[in-house]
């Protein structure tokens, strides 16, 4: 596993990788990954994250047909909410397993950065699809899916917008 980054350098560095080397990541580096969405926060610390390794190559294919955007990785982590687990909030019935598990992508999207892989953000998927190649039960519901490899190439970040033009101050 390579060297660790500073966390200015990750953010900085970070970006939606759309074509993998056709190496496996190793079991250290993925471990590295998961341990960084395990200890993300959670709504009321109610930890409704599940996460499902995808490294069989017959089930990465089979992924296919759920969403075009699986960039022919070698792993894919799809990241779950446990609907029985997650929090409600009591005021309004706000359902957080969705941003738990967005959390916890996050956070595995930034761990993969600190040791050069690359991962991209997918939630263009047929969600039932998904379900029944996984063979979820009904309270598993897919948020995402984080391909995870090593890049081909390394890019930097789409132009982003200027800090005046996202927040306001009152």
């Amino acid at each position: 596993m390579n060297s660790k980054k500073e966390f200015d350098a990750v953010i900085n560095e970070r970006f939606s990788c759309r074509s993998f080397k056709p190496e496996r990541i190793t079991t250290e580096e993925l471990n590295y990954v998961l341990e960084a969405g395990r200890l993300a926060p959670t709504a009321k610390n109610k930890q409704p994250e599940r996460i499902i390794v995808v490294e069989n190559e017959n089930l990465l294919e089979k992924l296919k047909e759920a969403t075009p955007c699986t960039f022919d990785a070698k792993t894919i982590l799809i990241v779950c909410n446990d609907t029985e687990s997650c929090w409600i909030r009591s005021i309004d019935s706000k359902y957080h397993g969705d941003i738990d598990a967005t959390i916890v992508a996050t956070h595995m999207m930034l761990a993969a950065t600190a040791i050069d892989l690359g991962t991209t953000f997918v939630c263009a998927f047929d969600k039932d699809k998904l379900k029944q190649i996984l063979d979820l039960p009904t309270n598993i519901e897919p948020t995402c899916m984080l391909p995870i490899g090593y890049p081909k190439e390394i890019k930097s970040h789409n132009t982003r917008l200027d800090l005046e033009d996202i927040v306001i101050y009152k």
